[in-house]
């Protein structure tokens, strides 16, 4: 029987699509880092994903906030 998951909060999906709307400002901005968003505003950013989710956490508790890596293309693409 598979697995049945939650549906993600209409603010996550916001973000989710404002983080991809932004993909080449925020690659200039944040090259190569993990950015969490929340409420269309960068509230987290590093090279560290675990320092991330532990700052979305302590500002956040258990709401969902959205994690994107971006990359500058150097290193998906290799350029």
């Amino acid at each position: 029987m598979p697995v049945k998951l939650p549906r993600p909060s209409r603010q996550y999906l916001r973000d989710f699509r404002w983080i991809e709307s932004r993909i080449g400002r925020l690659a200039c901005e944040y090259p190569n880092q993990w950015v969490a968003v929340h409420k269309a505003r960068v509230v987290a950013s590093g090279e560290d994903l675990g320092k991330i989710k532990a700052a979305i956490r302590k500002q956040f508790g258990d709401e969902e906030v959205p994690v994107h890596f971006v990359d500058d293309g150097t290193i998906i693409l290799g350029c």
